[in-house]
């Protein structure tokens, strides 16, 4: 084994912490006091975060301009590699067999700086907003007026649901304003007054009114836990979001799935 593999051998070994208290210190001290240790520690530091990122990318939702910087980083990623002195990585600091193997560090170098200067991605630019933009979608809402309501309140519900779907967010919005009050229709009003705050991209308000409908109307409370965990996205309050992602597991329906991928990949920025 050269002394180049053998010093990154170490490093990696010292990064996912694969060594023991006393072997931990002995590469922090070389650290501190060789300039070249210390440039070869963050060349392999770098590495590493571009291959977390790449792990994001893997189970992202499929986004047609990060195809060719995901084939580029999975150059990183080869399992055939004939180099057998390189010793598998994978965050988190486990060993896991066939996962990654043989990693060569020229190519993951090389994959991970086309993916910052050809697409601009960063590790820290894979976060909440990305997975708010992966995940977000209107809601479709039904048309009330074909419900057989026949009232006025009903009417004027009726269109500001269909502001909302047709994208007409504030003039939902000044609509029920006017019908806040009346505790018939209060669910709806409240619902979707919140989404249309949402699609003006008024994340607190959106929050804040779905926060108040928690535990109220069970007609909403799926759509209300998964709008309300994007608005935590946006808002930087991924514990929160993975929480109520966690309790539409028991709901069989539209959401389940998404929420189970976005609490895997949640767990991803930690």
């Amino acid at each position: 084994m050269g002394p180049t593999i053998d010093i990154n051998k170490r490093l990696a070994d010292y990064i996912y912490s694969d060594l023991t208290p006393e072997e931990m210190f002995v590469i922090e001290r070389e650290i501190q006091k060789d300039p070249e240790f210390f440039t070869a520690y963050e060349l392999n530091k770098q590495v590493t975060d571009y291959l977390k990122a790449k792990l994001q990318l893997e189970e992202m939702k499929s986004d047609p301009l990060l195809e060719e910087a995901e084939a580029l980083a999975d150059l990183a990623f080869e399992s055939d590699s004939s180099d057998q002195d390189l010793q598998p990585i994978i965050p988190g600091g486990k060993r896991k067999g066939n996962r990654i193997r043989k990693l060569t560090l020229t190519l993951a170098i090389a994959a991970s700086v086309a993916l910052l200067f050809t697409f601009g991605i960063l590790p820290s630019q894979l976060d909440q907003d990305r997975l708010f933009e992966q995940y977000y979608s209107p809601m479709e809402a039904s048309d009330y007026s074909q419900r057989g309501q026949s009232s006025v309140l009903y009417s004027e519900l009726a269109q500001g649901i269909n502001y909302y779907k047709d994208g007409n967010y504030q003039l939902s919005i000044d609509l029920f304003s006017t019908l806040a009050s009346d505790p018939k229709i209060q669910p709806e009003v409240q619902f979707f007054t919140a989404l249309s705050y949402l699609g003006l991209e008024q994340y607190q308000s959106a929050q804040s009114i779905l926060e108040s409908g928690l535990g109220g109307d069970v007609r909403y409370q799926a759509e209300i836990l998964w709008y309300l965990s994007l608005c935590y996205l946006k808002t930087g309050e991924p514990d929160k979001a993975k929480a109520l992602l966690m309790k539409l597991e028991l709901y069989d329906g539209l959401y389940k799935k998404d929420a189970q991928s976005l609490v895997r990949k949640l767990g991803r920025f930690k």
